[in-house]
């Protein structure tokens, strides 16, 4: 178990959502590291709004309090650091993990992992305090989701099974259990926060973050295979709905971890919010 995040575990049978019990028992958020973790989610939630489907028993449904001691404009990178972690598990099991911007998990192009980053602001600390969700699908088959997700949505035993030689008959499944992944996620957190709250110190005197963000987007890109992506960024729910907004290419990332476009117009615009649709060439 990690030394800091997961010191202390509460264990639910079923909740709404990780996030919101959170924040309905505020006087948890001082207690960095702290992780509330769910068996099964009756009202899991997802950036703007969307809806988490939670099946009891195979999902790993868990938030962590973060106390990273950054101003707000600082913390988008915990988004994408989390992306980080959950690929670097995942990649213990299957090959493909692919991250989305800002803090989708796909393999080979389907949503296996979503993560829900908040901000809460409380009187007993100077910097925002970070609620981090992920929601992970571990176990089960397509056919097991809603027929409207079963296009999109995979889950690690499935992939699994397709990476495997179970499907020819030649070895029997991997095991696969959900406190396993979840151990190994809290391991990799930790790794990653330390790293990065190290590094962080030792260059605030400079002013400037360096080492450890810039290794960290660095990471992200690479695995994101972001550069050179032809997206459509849509910042509203005006042009979510319209399908218009700006296509450009993904140029890189700016230091708060925000996606730079160039338009085709060769203007650099910053995304900061919204959805990125990726277009193919055939579009």
């Amino acid at each position: 178990m990690s030394e800091t995040i997961g010191k202390r575990i509460i264990r639910l049978s079923e909740v709404g959502s990780t996030n919101t019990y959170l924040k309905d028992n505020s006087e948890l958020l001082k207690e960095h590291g702290l992780v509330v973790i769910a068996e099964m989610q009756t009202s899991g939630r997802g950036r703007a709004g969307r809806k988490f489907v939670s099946l009891p028993d195979k999902n790993v449904t868990f938030s962590v309090v973060l106390h990273p001691g950054l101003a707000l404009g600082e913390v988008q990178v915990f988004a994408l650091l989390a992306g980080i972690v959950v690929a670097r598990v995942l990649e213990k099991y299957i090959n493909g993990v692919r991250l989305k911007w800002p803090n989708d998990v796909l393999v080979n192009g389907k949503k296996i992992c979503g993560i829900l980053l908040e901000t809460i602001t409380i009187p007993q600390q100077n910097f925002p305090v970070l609620i981090l969700g992920i929601g992970l699908n571990t176990k089960g088959f397509l056919k097991e989701y809603p027929q409207e997700l079963q296009k999109i949505v995979t889950t690690l035993e499935a992939e699994i099974y397709q990476n495997s030689n179970v499907i020819n008959g030649t070895e029997d499944q991997p095991a696969l259990e959900n406190e396993t992944v979840f151990q190994l996620l809290l391991s990799e957190l930790e790794c990653c926060f330390a790293e990065f709250s190290n590094n962080t110190t030792a260059n605030r005197e400079a002013g400037y973050l360096i080492n450890a963000r810039s290794a960290l987007l660095n990471e992200w890109l690479k695995r994101s295979q972001a550069k050179g992506r032809k997206v459509r960024s849509l910042n509203n729910i005006e042009e979510q709905t319209k399908g218009s907004g700006t296509v450009g290419t993904i140029v890189g990332l700016t230091k708060e971890g925000y996606l730079q476009i160039r338009t085709e117009t060769g203007e650099i615009m910053t995304h900061v919010s919204g959805d990125i649709l990726e277009i193919r060439e055939e579009e």
